[in-house]
């Protein structure tokens, strides 16, 4: 197999236009991009935080915080100004492009700000999750150098606001988006409660400079090989493996990848209780909708410590739990035959940052999209093997093969170090039907990238927390995306459906099936 031009992917002053620079977008940007321009919007990205303030603020001297910490924002991460641009053929897919434009002036700036920020304080006594249904379902960007990132405030009450993130997922994945909601908050924090902050930050603006510090696409920073470090004869930390682009590791990567992923296209076995006739994208527009279901503390509790406790020497998480008891929802949907060869299939969708270089490995350091993708396939043949009535035994039995599908995952020696080339080869091959089964996302512990408290409580009192948060993106296709996560010891599911696509009577159905399929390993 030929060696891969990644220099494609490098950011470079554009000749053309002053202050521009611009990079080709790679793996799983450019696959975002495309379902973007294909499937009205899919997967645009939204990241809603509820948060009380320690102190009552007013809205209008709130709302002057909020866009002083968005300017600190794209400072700190320019990408959040990002454009998308393309160049367009006949017979191909269009080149997507990652574009940034340097800030030429304070004004600019704030002229920027103002185009991107708005006060919802109509909302005040909605929800952002409705936010979130009436301003998201039309794609962002719609033409080329569009704006494709925008914040929301919702004043509540002088001690309480919301804020909705809505964006292209070109530029950022799920962690990254949390990510840019800790660093404005972090900023937020420090505006309401420092007078001097302002001047400070304002003086270190050098704008026109910061495309310079633009994040680098991941096949840039990935990890390199590090020794383990031993003091006194005690390991302090492991020995790290390279994290290659090239060389039989990395080819074996990629093919082993790609061939799970179109084997695993072959075997899917699809959810069946969908509207029909079916949803045309060709003739009407989708429309998202955000279901969630929420267990207490205690049963939480529970769920977790049955999957340490079933069997000790196989030990499964949370995830394991909720991923696999996910596989059987279009099994009771749609009962497959029983000499059956099919999977449920997903994109399994793995958080890469651990396997960038150490600069870029910390919670926060990594603000952009980083993930690593290949097939999981849960057979079928299990779900035949036993009684739709024994759902304890059901879902440890799924629970287990998705941790042998986690670890198969785990071990590919560069799963990330392969994403553009394997993005460039899902671009040019023939686009699969539309997905009908469901999709997943591990979001694991909320807190690891949205920080709950600002300063943290051991830096001071807190003056501002996050009481609640929800991640969401937008559907075309019939596939519901499904995801799970914790925040403040309680286990969330979610879910994002197009409502034209699947009716919500039937989501409500499969979201309940979820919970009691979960709660049963507990009994």
């Amino acid at each position: 197999m030929a060696n891969f031009d990644f220099n494609r992917y490098v950011w470079r002053k554009d000749a053309d236009v002053a202050g521009r620079y611009i990079r080709e977008a790679g793996g799983g940007e450019v696959i975002e991009d495309i379902w973007k321009l294909t499937k009205h919007g899919e997967q645009n990205l939204f990241l809603g935080i509820q948060a009380t303030l320690s102190v009552p603020i007013e809205a209008a001297l709130l709302h002057e915080h909020v866009k002083h910490a968005w300017t600190s924002l794209r400072w700190e991460v320019p990408i959040i100004a990002a454009t998308t641009s393309h160049i367009w053929h006949t017979d191909k897919p269009p080149t997507a492009f990652i574009v940034y434009d340097v800030g030429k002036s304070h004004s600019d700036v704030d002229k920027w700000v103002s185009e991107t920020l708005e006060v919802k304080a109509d909302y005040k006594n909605k929800t952002l999750d409705d936010l979130r249904y009436d301003i998201g379902q039309e794609p962002i960007p719609v033409n080329d150098y569009d704006r494709q990132t925008f914040l929301y405030l919702v004043p509540y009450t002088p001690t309480t606001f919301g804020l909705l993130l809505r964006t292209a997922h070109t530029t950022v994945d799920g962690s990254g988006i949390k990510i840019w909601l800790t660093k404005l908050l972090t900023h937020l924090e420090k505006y309401i409660s420092h007078s001097k902050y302002r001047h400070g930050q304002k003086e270190s603006f050098k704008w026109g400079t910061e495309g310079e510090r633009l994040l680098p696409i991941i096949t840039e920073v990935l990890r390199k090989h590090e020794p383990a470090v031993v003091e006194n004869g005690v390991v302090i930390s492991e020995e790290l493996p390279v994290e290659p682009r090239d060389g039989k590791e990395y080819f074996e990567t990629l093919q082993g990848v790609m061939g799970g992923i179109v084997e695993g296209h072959s075997r899917q076995h699809l959810f069946k209780s969908f509207i029909q006739p079916p949803f045309d994208p060709a003739t009407s527009k989708p429309k998202t909708k955000r279901c969630e279901r929420r267990f207490s503390v205690e049963d939480s509790v529970k769920i977790k410590a049955a999957g340490y406790n079933l069997d000790p020497n196989n030990k499964l998480t949370i995830n394991h739990i909720v991923h696999g008891t996910l596989s059987l929802l279009p099994l009771f949907d749609n009962p497959p035959a029983p000499d059956s060869d099919g999977a449920v299939f997903y994109y399994g969708l793995a958080d890469g940052r651990k396997r960038l270089a150490k600069e870029y490995r910390g919670p926060l350091d990594y603000p952009g999209y980083c993930l690593g993708v290949s097939g999981l396939q849960i057979p079928i043949s299990i779900f035949n093997k036993y009684s739709t009535g024994d759902k304890k035994t059901l879902v440890y039995e799924f629970a287990k093969e998705m941790k042998k599908e986690y670890l198969k995952q785990a071990a590919y020696p560069a799963l990330v170090g392969i994403e553009a080339q394997q993005g460039d080869i899902m671009l040019h091959a023939p686009p699969p039907p539309p997905w009908a089964g469901p999709g997943y996302s591990a979001d694991g512990k909320g807190s690891l990238y949205l920080y709950p408290k600002y300063p943290p409580a051991e830096e001071g009192p807190v003056v501002v927390e996050i009481t609640d948060f929800f991640l969401g993106l937008n559907k075309c296709d019939p596939g519901p995306f499904f995801r799970c996560y914790e925040w403040n010891g309680s286990i969330v599911f979610s879910v994002d459906y197009n409502e034209y696509a699947v009716a919500e009577k039937v989501i409500n159905e499969w979201m309940d099936m979820w919970v009691d399929l979960t709660s049963a390993i507990t009994k």
